[in-house]
């Protein structure tokens, strides 16, 4: 693995910008996650780092800059969710199964953390646009993968868009009251979750 060089030059310069950006991000997705997007400074990430605040500005153009970015890379692991599911060769309910048994690793992240709570409240103008776009595309993914389960039979006939929105409301709630030390996993939570739906909760008599 290549090592982040800070305050000298190198001869891979291109790989080292994306390693002092990706650097940048994760620090700050952890404050974000943390301690909030409106009380972390650009001061608090440099400091971090061990780095002068106008040296971010190679990285971002401002902390919105920061927020959209650590955003995006929540996104790219979304696909990663997705390419699982898709993976799958289970029937359709089993592969929402599989889709948010990854996805709720991803949420309570930091970088999860920082989209589902921060980014959405904070980001605005065409950032806000930009990332809800990009969230309605993962809900049709979804929606994808729930109609196949109708078709197989492993999902009855119901409003698919309402039951992709309630699973991403459910699930994109977790970093708001999930305990990282607590003793549940994502995943085991995510099952907990999920058979609540597939199962229902009323008693059978």
């Amino acid at each position: 693995m290549t090592e982040i060089v800070w305050h000298r030059k190198t001869k891979d310069v291109e790989t080292q910008q994306e390693l002092k950006r990706r650097a940048v991000l994760d620090v700050a997705a952890h404050l974000f996650s943390t301690i909030g997007y409106k009380k972390t400074s650009l001061d608090d990430i440099a400091v971090r780092l061990d780095l002068t605040k106008p040296s971010l500005y190679y990285y971002a153009k401002n902390k919105e800059d920061i927020l959209l970015q650590c955003a995006f890379v929540s996104l790219e692991r979304v696909e990663v969710c997705f390419d699982a599911a898709q993976a799958s060769q289970a029937s359709g309910l089993e592969r929402v199964r599989v889709f948010y048994r990854h996805y709720a690793e991803l949420v309570v992240s930091d970088f999860g953390s920082a989209l589902m709570r921060e980014a959405r409240r904070n980001l605005t103008g065409r950032k806000l646009v930009e990332m809800r776009r990009t969230l309605r595309d993962g809900q049709d993914l979804l929606e994808g993968i729930i109609v196949s389960g109708m078709e197989d039979g492993s999902i009855r006939r119901c409003s698919v868009k309402r039951l992709a929105q309630l699973l991403f409301s459910a699930f994109n709630q977790m970093p708001e009251w999930y305990d990282r030390n607590g003793p549940s996993s994502p995943e085991g939570v995510a099952d907990e979750m999920l058979d609540m739906v597939f199962n229902g909760v009323r008693t059978t008599a």
